[in-house]
C-alpha cells in the first residue's frame, strides 16, 4: 500500500500538507481558513468529512489558523504536543 502525500499551501502565508496511506486521511497543519483548505481537498478528490485527523506542528497562525473551524465544521479530531495545544487552544476555540 502506498501512501500519497499532497502540499494543499506552503509558505508564511499558510501552510496545510494532505497525507493519506489507505482510508487514513490526515492534515499537517490547517494555515489557512477553513473554507479555503476544504476547497482544496475538494480540489484533489478528498472530501473533507473523510479525514481522520489534524496533526498541528506548532501553534503559529501560518500553521493554525483554520484548525479550529474544520475540527468543528467536520469532526476532525486535533492533535497536537501538550504544549502546542495550551498555547493554541485560545485560537481554535475547540
Amino acid at each position: 500500500m502506498s501512501m500519497y502525500f499532497c502540499p494543499l499551501y506552503s509558505g508564511s502565508n499558510g501552510n496545510c500538507l494532505f497525507v493519506q496511506h489507505g482510508s487514513t486521511r490526515l492534515l499537517i497543519d490547517a494555515g489557512k481558513s477553513g473554507k479555503m483548505i476544504a476547497d482544496a481537498l475538494q480540489s484533489i478528490g478528498a472530501d473533507p468529512r473523510s479525514v481522520s485527523g489534524l496533526l498541528i506542528t506548532h501553534e503559529h497562525s501560518d500553521h493554525i489558523l483554520g484548525a479550529g473551524i474544520l475540527a468543528r465544521r467536520y469532526g476532525i479530531p486535533i492533535y497536537a504536543t501538550r504544549e502546542t495545544w495550551m498555547a493554541m487552544e485560545d485560537k481554535v476555540k475547540q
